[in-house]
């Protein structure tokens, strides 16, 4: 964990790709010098945790044999906010699970950083993320998965969706696999959309308007 806060300090450590900047590198360098949150989840222990973005947050959680952590991220609204989540998988059975769900509007900026680190034999990740983007909003979102070489059965999976309703909507989305063991299970995927003529066809065809009829898709998107 305290490599993770050093490479906060190093040059361009806001910098992501040759051209993505995080807005929050005051406001986020602050946080970092408070060593953020640590949380321990015990062998054969579930812990579970909600954060609805309202603050700037650096978690970084330990994970050990047979531990389970389930973290639920939600934002709605005008919302400006970086969050970066790190799990290190540290015992054989260790398991993570996150889904984030987020409808943004306005002006919102939303940098999230979601990485687990498999570092142990037997462990699962599954992160799943859906995002609606209104206005003229920006989101930076990042997901990373890493598995350290010589380990077995790990499992890690990877989904990201999100949907832009305006043409001032956007989003950078980065997602990553950093696998060098070879007896694994990885999928990651990311789809970036528009609500298309094709969608709204079915409810146009039942009578229902085309604003009852994105409404139904967007809650169905998020569910």
């Amino acid at each position: 964990m305290k490599k993770v806060i050093e490479n906060y300090k190093k040059p361009n450590a806001f910098k992501y790709g040759l051209k993505i900047l995080s807005p929050f590198v005051e406001d986020f360098s602050s946080v970092v010098e408070g060593g953020g949150e640590v949380i321990f989840v015990g062998p054969d222990t579930h812990k579970s945790m909600k954060n609805d973005l309202s603050t700037h947050r650096l978690i970084l959680v330990t994970v050990e044999e047979g531990g389970k952590f389930e973290y639920e991220e939600s934002g709605k609204g005008e919302i400006n906010t970086k969050s970066d989540l790190y799990v290190f998988l540290k015992g054989s059975g260790a398991s993570v699970e996150i889904k984030a769900r987020y409808e943004i509007s306005g002006e919102s900026k939303l940098d999230i950083l979601h990485k687990v680190f498999h570092e142990a034999d037997n462990t699962n990740s599954k992160i799943e993320t859906r995002g609606i983007i209104k206005d003229n909003s920006r989101v930076i979102y990042r997901s990373d998965i890493n598995m350290k070489e010589g380990l077995k059965n790990l499992i890690g999976d990877e989904n990201a969706k999100f949907l832009l309703l305006s043409k001032g909507a956007k989003i950078d989305a980065i997602p990553a696999l950093d696998i060098a063991s070879r007896e694994v299970k990885s999928n990651h995927s990311l789809s970036i959309s528009r609500i298309t003529d094709e969608e709204l066809f079915y409810p146009r065809s039942r009578g229902i308007s085309d604003e009852a009829g994105r409404e139904l898709i967007l809650s169905g998107f998020l569910s």
